[in-house]
């Protein structure tokens, strides 16, 4: 009977033990509001014929005068080295116990069916997504007008998420983050803002160079008035 009773007792305690182990994870919750959001800009580019070129929310591909009229098509269409955007935002997300603000560039993107014939075009969109410390979006206030800035903010995670389903939803992002938090726990990864008040305009790039490298800033960037980039960033 004895060894009745230490059985069962012994069970209990292993099915509570193991009970209390199956604790579901929290996943990033990302507000779902923004608090800054930017949807058009127009992007500039001097070409290696010292030609400007523009063109709304991308900046040009570099073509030279014979394949000028390929600066719209398939992959030259992306722009620069796919430097483009369909919105630009921010927003805080709470990891854990902690809040941060989380930067989301959706752009678009593509592939070719067949790579090595370069056929069968296939546009797709993705974005970038950069987790940093909120006070991060100070170093952005109060600079000196007509000098280019160049802001580093050094962030805690950051993913590119191709070819997007188009049923993803900010949950898509929260969950790729969830994914990250371990694999980038070491992160010393910066994403450089080149930043200059001109005019009354803002000149602009959002990168991690080691992605997309750009040209010098005076011949590649965005540009728009500084009342539409205060709708993402506040400049004082």
């Amino acid at each position: 009977m004895k060894q009745l009773y230490l059985s069962a007792f012994f069970t209990i305690i292993t099915t509570i033990s193991f009970a209390q182990d199956r604790v579901n994870a929290t996943v990033p919750a990302i507000d779902a509001v923004a608090n800054g959001r930017l949807s058009e800009a127009v992007g500039w580019h001097q070409n290696d014929s010292g030609k400007w070129v523009s063109r709304k929310n991308k900046i040009p591909a570099n073509m030279t005068e014979e394949f000028k009229s390929l600066i719209d098509f398939e992959m030259d269409g992306l722009g620069e080295n796919r430097e483009n955007f369909i919105y630009i935002e921010h927003r805080t997300v709470k990891i854990a116990d902690s809040s941060y603000t989380i930067l989301i560039k959706k752009f678009k993107d593509g592939y070719y069916k067949y790579e090595s014939i370069q056929r069968g075009w296939m546009p797709q969109n993705s974005l970038i997504y950069y987790v940093f410390k909120t006070s991060e979006l100070d170093k952005l206030k109060n600079l000196e007008a007509d000098k280019t800035h160049v802001i580093k903010i050094n962030t805690i995670y950051s993913n590119t998420i191709s070819y997007l389903d188009p049923k993803s939803s900010l949950n898509t992002i929260a969950k790729n983050l969830y994914k990250r938090i371990p694999e980038d726990k070491f992160n010393m990864d910066e994403l450089e803002i080149h930043l200059k008040v001109y005019k009354g305009n803002v000149r602009f790039t959002i990168q991690n160079y080691e992605s997309y490298p750009l040209t010098d800033f005076e011949k590649a960037y965005y540009e728009t008035t500084i009342l539409n980039f205060e709708k993402l960033f506040k400049l004082k």
